[in-house]
This record gives structure tokens, C-alpha cells and sequence, in this order.
């Protein structure tokens, strides 16, 4: 039974499926691999970085799925930018406070500023930065916590808690970047 469940085991990861606990980049630093543009925004990479500045409002959605994990990225964006990363999501979202969890990148000035979750939580510390900022997120059985440049801003935890979905980098207007962008599942593949 043991050279099975290694057979398995070797199988899932030659697959490229990500054993629980172990970082897996979702971003090459150089082209779209593993990802889909779900609108026409002018998703590109340009210096290691995933870009949009203008185009269809929407998704570029990662093609595998994620219930319970930890999500790390930096993100620069300008002063009215309003972007956001969608977590648990289908590849369309009509009303992210209900289909997905949102982590909103906004002015300060917005409803939801930089580090709220969308449509559920407001953070008690918004900044704006034209800097690189650094995002980290955990979502483990309908709590959703936030860190911006290592600081927690928001602590959520959903009563109804969404199942399985895509990792979505958001586009809405103004010009926003991703790298650095990696992920660690906390449950069984």
C-alpha cells in the first residue's frame, strides 16, 4: 500500500498540483502561464510584473481552484486605481460581497480603501502608497485575514463559508501591477 499511495503522491505533484504546505509560485515573472483573462483588460507582463491600465472592467483568474490557503503578492497601484484580488471566486463576480472574498485596492477615500474585504469589512487602517505593498491573506474555514506590508487590517470570519474557487487579480480602472505572487494550500489537494 505504501508504493501506491507514493505512486499517488508523485503523480499528483508531476501533475503540478501543490502538496498542502508547500509554496507554489502562481507567477513566472515572464508571460500568463496558469492564468485566463476573463474580460478584454489589457493584461500583460512588463518588467516581472503582471499589468493592466485599461480595458474591460473583469478577472484575470488563476486555472486552478483554492478553498483553504495562505496568498502572497506585492502590488503597486496608482492613486485612483481601483483594483482588488478575489479570492474563492468564480471566473465572473457580479456582487463580491456574497460570491467571493475581495480584498479591495482602492483609495483611501473609497468605501472599501486597500486591505477591506469588499462588500463585508471596512479595515480600520487605510493608506495609500504609490509604492510596492506587500499582501498577504489567509483564508482557512470562512476566516479571512489580511496583512498589508505586515500589518493585519482585517480579520473576517464568514458564517457561511465559500467553497473551492479561483484566485482573481481584478482590473477596474487606473494602472496596477502584481508579482511576487505565490500560494500555500492548507487543505488536501
Amino acid at each position: 500500500m505504501r508504493i501506491i499511495g507514493g505512486v499517488a503522491a508523485a503523480f499528483l505533484l508531476s501533475a503540478g498540483l501543490a502538496a498542502a504546505g508547500t509554496w507554489e509560485d502562481l507567477f513566472n515573472g515572464s508571460d500568463l502561464t496558469g492564468w485566463e483573462a476573463q474580460s478584454k483588460a489589457d493584461w500583460r507582463v512588463e518588467g516581472g510584473a503582471i499589468v493592466a491600465s485599461k480595458g474591460q472592467d473583469g478577472l484575470l483568474t488563476t486555472r486552478a481552484t483554492y478553498r483553504d490557503f495562505e496568498l502572497e503578492l506585492s502590488f503597486r497601484a496608482g492613486q485612483d486605481t481601483e483594483s482588488g484580488v478575489m479570492l474563492n471566486s468564480p471566473k465572473e463576480v457580479a456582487n463580491p460581497g456574497s460570491e467571493c472574498y475581495e480584498v479591495n485596492i482602492a483609495p483611501t477615500s473609497s468605501a472599501y480603501p486597500t486591505g477591506s474585504l469588499n462588500g463585508r469589512l471596512r479595515t480600520n487602517d487605510p493608506a495609500d502608497s504609490p509604492d510596492w505593498r506587500k499582501m498577504r491573506v489567509k483564508v482557512e474555514s470562512g476566516k479571512v485575514t489580511v496583512w498589508i506590508d505586515g500589518k493585519e487590517v482585517v480579520s473576517y470570519a464568514d458564517r457561511r463559508p465559500l467553497g473551492s474557487g479561483h484566485i482573481g487579480l481584478q482590473f477596474t480602472r487606473g494602472r496596477v501591477e502584481f508579482r511576487g505572487i505565490r500560494v500555500q494550500k492548507l487543505d488536501l489537494p
